[in-house]
């Protein structure tokens, strides 16, 4: 009786380890191809950051480096529709497990937003680091059509000028028009 029991421990256990691993390696492959490590943004920020996009209900806004869907997620309680791009595994898992979890209809796409059109967007949302800003700013001056919101936490993108800065902590949020 004891012998099976400790097997279908040790079975737990390395089936653990070897999901640790697999979820650690692509992590780091993730980090090393994008640059960009998972870092959550508070959640005591987003409403901020959501009250002063002021969209009407139904706009459409996208979260560029999603992570764990949390911005997603509380854009559509507010009743935007809401689309995120995440390349890593993990994070990317844990957002499609909320996503059922709370019977959200927000997408959640793991592919790279820099190969994607965002033309349709109204806002957009992006939490990342200074190495893919200047990618981003271009890709968004490129793509987006005059007059899209685009708020930015923590980071600056090189050559735009914001319109505004939210007080946002422990990192501002920089507010910018396309």
């Amino acid at each position: 009786m004891l012998i099976p029991i400790l097997i279908i421990i040790l079975s737990f256990i390395i089936i653990a380890a070897l999901a640790v691993v697999f979820f650690g390696l692509n992590m780091i492959y993730v980090n090393l191809k994008t640059l960009v490590p998972w870092v959550k943004t508070p959640l005591k920020n987003l409403p901020i950051v959501l009250e002063e996009l002021n969209l009407p209900a139904g706009s459409l806004i996208y979260d560029l480096g999603c992570g764990d869907g949390r911005f997603l997620f509380m854009a559509e309680q507010k009743g935007l529709k809401a689309i995120g791009y995440e390349l890593a595994l993990y994070p990317y898992l844990k957002a499609q497990l909320q996503k059922f979890l709370q019977a959200s209809k927000v997408k959640i796409r793991r592919q790279d937003f820099l190969r994607q059109d965002l033309n349709d967007a109204e806002a957009i949302f992006v939490f990342l680091n200074a190495l893919v800003m200047k990618k981003i700013g271009l890709k968004l001056k490129k793509n987006l059509k005059p007059g899209i919101i685009v708020a930015s936490y923590g980071i600056t993108i090189p050559g735009w000028e914001p319109l505004k800065i939210l007080e946002t902590k422990p990192s501002p949020t920089y507010i910018y028009r396309s």
